[in-house]
């Protein structure tokens, strides 16, 4: 009981936390986000810490943040649309400072620094191209509409697993995961999609948010899935502890890291 109550908290506090500070405005946004990816930077890197592996944790963190920012800036305005493709000779800093830092398995390092930029960084900096508009104007609702998705497929395919669940997803992977329960929250998804199109962002028409909200599903399942391989692998069953109740950074953002590139792609296309 006690667990379950210091769960509901967390829970509360996080979601509230996040609705605040989109509603504050693209300053608090920016600090709120991030701050989670460079946690979630730190987690990804404890991983290598009983291995042999040793990825340049402050250098990965620090083009991390500068991928964040020009994201940011580009975004507001501040920063030409130019700015993304300086961004691309960062990359190589990974691979020439390993040259310089004398430790086993150089490969490996920087096969690790590099996976943690990709998995983790890139995605959450891209959360900018859905807050601003083309006039640079700040306007969270398209990422309000992605996090209420995410939500109540997650709610949805709790609430239908344990109820009907059955039939492995992957059990392989994620043991708990049913066809019942991705196959509930995948339905549940589609009428908040419902709900958000006739309630909230009528400018979108109702068949866009029907297909959102499939990317949604099908982009958050397989990065839970992705998670729960790493964990797996290191015998972890969480990534941290830093959100009491619910693990870490990374166990409440996986399906966030594959559904950002997958929303953007879609909306930037056909939206």
């Amino acid at each position: 009981m006690k667990n379950l109550f210091v769960r509901t908290l967390t829970g509360i506090a996080f979601i509230g936390v996040i609705i605040g500070s989109l509603l504050t405005g693209k300053y608090t946004f920016g600090v709120l986000f991030l701050f989670i990816m460079v946690i979630g930077l730190r987690e990804f890197f404890n991983f290598f810490n009983n291995a042999e592996i040793s990825p340049n944790k402050w250098l990965a963190c620090a083009i991390a943040v500068l991928f964040f920012i020009t994201f940011f800036l580009v975004g507001s305005g501040v920063l030409p649309q130019i700015s993304y493709y300086c961004l691309i000779p960062i990359f190589l800093l990974v691979f020439i400072t390993e040259l310089y830092r004398k430790k086993k398995f150089p490969f490996e390092n920087m096969a690790a620094g590099i996976l943690g930029l990709i998995y983790i960084a890139l995605p959450l900096s891209m959360i900018s191209l859905m807050v601003f508009t083309a006039d640079h104007e700040y306007n969270p609702s398209l990422l309000f509409a992605l996090f209420a998705l995410i939500w109540t497929y997650d709610s949805g395919a709790y609430l239908f697993g344990m109820t009907f669940g059955k039939n492995r997803l992957f059990e392989r992977i994620s043991p708990k995961k049913s066809w019942e329960g991705a196959i509930g929250g995948a339905l549940s998804a589609v009428v908040a999609a419902w709900a958000i199109a006739h309630f909230f962002m009528p400018s979108i028409a109702l068949y866009h948010w029907i297909i959102l909200a499939l990317i949604t599903v099908v982009s958050a399942t397989f990065g839970d899935l992705t998670e729960s391989l790493f964990k797996r692998q290191f015998n972890l069953k969480d990534s941290s502890n830093f959100l009491p109740g619910h693990g870490g950074i990374l166990d409440r953002f996986d399906s966030l890291f594959f559904a950002i590139p997958s929303v953007v792609l879609y909306s930037k296309l056909f939206i």
